[in-house]
C-alpha cells in the first residue's frame, strides 16, 4: 500500500504539470485524465489511511481526503462540471478545504518536541492548499490565470500532500518471518506508547476529579441569588 499511495501522489504532481504545460487547453480536453487519476488517488488515500498516522482521530482526516478525491473525481468523469467558469471554483473549494484541515491537525500539536520535518511540511502543504483555494475565487480580479493553470497547481501541491502520506506508511513485516530482535523492539515500542497513553490517561483523570471537587463546592444559582446581602458582604470582607 506504501508504493500505490507514493505512486498515485507522483502520477497526480505529474497530472499537474501536464495540466500546467497545456494550460491553453479547455477543462474538457483533459476531463477525462482528470477524473481517472482523482478516483485512483482517492481509492488510494481511502484504504492506506488505517496504516498512516498512529493516532486514531487524526487518521481519519486521510480517509475524509480520500473520499472527497475519490467523489470529485466521479464528478468530472460523469460530465458534471462542463462550464469552464465553475471548474477553479469547485477544485479551489477542494483545496481550500484539505488545507483547512491540515491546518486544524497541526494545531492539536502542543508540545515543541513533536514540531519535527513531518509537522512543518504539513503546514507548508496545508497553507499552500489554503492560498492557491481562496486564489481561485478571485482570479479573474488578480492574474486571470487559466483553468487548467489553477487545477494543476491545486494537483502539484495536492500531490507532494498524497506522497507524503504514502511516506508515512511503514513497512511491516510478516510475523513468520521476523527475527528475534525485530519481535522485541515492536514489543518494547508497543510498551512505551502504552505507557505514554497511560500517563494522558492518569492527567486526564486527575484533572476529572479536580473539576467534580470544584463541582461539589460551587453553589446553586438559586443559593446565589437567595443569599443575603450582608451575608455575601461578610463573606467577601472574609476573603479580603
Amino acid at each position: 500500500m506504501r508504493i500505490v499511495t507514493i505512486t498515485a501522489g507522483i502520477l497526480l504532481v505529474l497530472l499537474g504539470v501536464f495540466s500546467v504545460a497545456n494550460a491553453g487547453l479547455s477543462f474538457i480536453s483533459l476531463a477525462f485524465p482528470i477524473g481517472v487519476v482523482l478516483v485512483l488517488v482517492g481509492i488510494a488515500e481511502s484504504f492506506a489511511y488505517k496504516r498512516t498516522i498512529e493516532d486514531e482521530e487524526n487518521r481519519h482526516w486521510v480517509l475524509i481526503d480520500g473520499l472527497t478525491t475519490f467523489i470529485l473525481g466521479i464528478v468530472v468523469l460523469t460530465g458534471q462540471l462542463a462550464a469552464d467558469i465553475a471548474v477553479p471554483v469547485v477544485f479551489g473549494m477542494w483545496s481550500m478545504v484539505s488545507g483547512i484541515r491540515g491546518l486544524v491537525i497541526v494545531t492539536q500539536v502542543e508540545k515543541s518536541s513533536e514540531k519535527d520535518v513531518d509537522f512543518y511540511w504539513m503546514v507548508v502543504v496545508s497553507t499552500l492548499n489554503l492560498i492557491v483555494g481562496v486564489y481561485s475565487f478571485f482570479n479573474t480580479m488578480l492574474l486571470n490565470l487559466s483553468v487548467l493553470m489553477i487545477l494543476g497547481i491545486c494537483f502539484v501541491v495536492q500531490g507532494g500532500h498524497v506522497i507524503k502520506i504514502g511516506l508515512d506508511i511503514t513497512y511491516n513485516k510478516p510475523d513468520l518471518i521476523k527475527t528475534r530482535d525485530e519481535k522485541i523492539a515492536e514489543a518494547r515500542a508497543a510498551a512505551e506508547e502504552a505507557h505514554r497513553e497511560a500517563k494522558k490517561a492518569i492527567r486526564k483523570a486527575r484533572r476529572t476529579r479536580s473539576a467534580v471537587e470544584a463541582a461539589k463546592e460551587s453553589m446553586e444559582f438559586e443559593e446565589i441569588i437567595n443569599q443575603p446581602i450582608g451575608d455575601t458582604d461578610d463573606g467577601e470582607q472574609n476573603q479580603q
